[in-house]
């Protein structure tokens, strides 16, 4: 078995007529000047969005959502008749930033599975009154592993995992490179590929090995906004891409993750077809999950997140 540790435009609201077309003498119509376009350099695209982050992190503290959780084992070798194909969880989840450590907890209460209510499920709310919150975090991860299907073992729940490349702590120790500038809905996005290439590394196996990462991010140039953000990783045997979609909140007034998706593939298929899958060890599994978020509130606590 192999293991995986852990580790959204206001509008523009139109000129008065008299500005937009007629000087203030009268004399004459006037075109307005177009709004100079922000700076899509690497440098500048990746300090906006640094400065965004650093503000997000307490934006998005104490945060909870409804979630709907749906994972799906799409290849299985050899197969295991005993476990479901798939399995659907609602949850609410408690997104957290830990200033002490610089990690983000999400942290998963599990309400119901495949529309059954979870019987004495732990009471997330006091458990957060009495101890601290990295803690709580990992108690709630090794709880919520008995809901998983398929056999790569992984805790991975943190939708704004990858948004650490841009928190002081770790980057430094990325390389980002631009790949494309897109404008779209009167905003200019810039996609930028990153890779860490030194140490303090983002993420480590079970042994604590520095396990290397990739990945996209999707960015709003002059303001930093984090739109959509991709990371990948190989942990031993099992290859995983995480991505995260950012959308508007209005009660909250800031963006919020909307969906998460994991895809895990453990082993090299070296069959041509789904039927034949089939690695040097003779295991090969495909897992996906998806996450859907809604109902955003804050919530509150007197635990302290260290």
């Amino acid at each position: 078995m192999t293991s995986v540790s852990s580790f959204l435009t206001s509008a523009l609201c139109p000129l008065p007529f008299a500005l937009a077309l007629v000087s203030a003498t009268g004399t004459g119509a006037q075109v307005q000047p177009p709004a100079p376009r922000p700076d899509t350099s690497v440098a500048a695209v990746v300090e906006a969005a640094a400065a965004y982050v650093k503000e997000y992190q307490d934006q998005l503290t104490y945060v909870i959502a409804d979630e709907s959780y749906v994972q799906r084992i799409l290849n299985q070798a050899p197969l295991d008749t005993s476990m479901p194909r798939s399995r659907t969880l609602k949850s609410e989840m408690f997104f957290m930033f830990g200033p002490a450590d610089r990690v983000w907890m999400a942290i998963r209460d599990v309400i119901q599975v495949d529309g059954k209510p979870v019987d004495q499920r732990p009471d997330l709310r006091a458990a957060l009154q009495l101890l601290p919150a990295p803690q709580v975090a990992g108690k709630f991860k090794t709880y919520n592993s008995r809901f998983n299907l398929g056999r790569v073992v992984r805790n991975f729940n943190e939708p704004t995992l990858s948004l650490l490349v841009l928190d002081p702590r770790y980057r430094d120790s990325v390389k980002f490179e631009r790949r494309r500038v897109d404008r779209t809905g009167g905003a200019t996005l810039v996609t930028l590929a990153f890779s860490q290439i030194k140490p303090p590394w983002l993420i480590h196996d079970l042994s604590l090995n520095p396990v290397f990462s990739t990945g996209e991010l999707v960015i709003e140039a002059g303001t930093g906004r984090v739109r959509q953000a991709i990371l990948k990783a190989k942990i031993g045997a099992v290859q995983m891409e995480l991505t995260t979609v950012y959308a508007p909140e209005g009660k909250l007034g800031l963006w919020v993750p909307s969906s998460f998706r994991e895809h895990y593939e453990e082993g090299i298929a070296m069959g041509n077809t789904r039927t034949q899958l089939l690695t040097a060890s003779g295991q090969y599994e495909e897992v996906t999950c998806e996450a859907k978020y809604s109902n955003f509130r804050r919530f509150e606590t007197t635990a302290k997140i260290k």
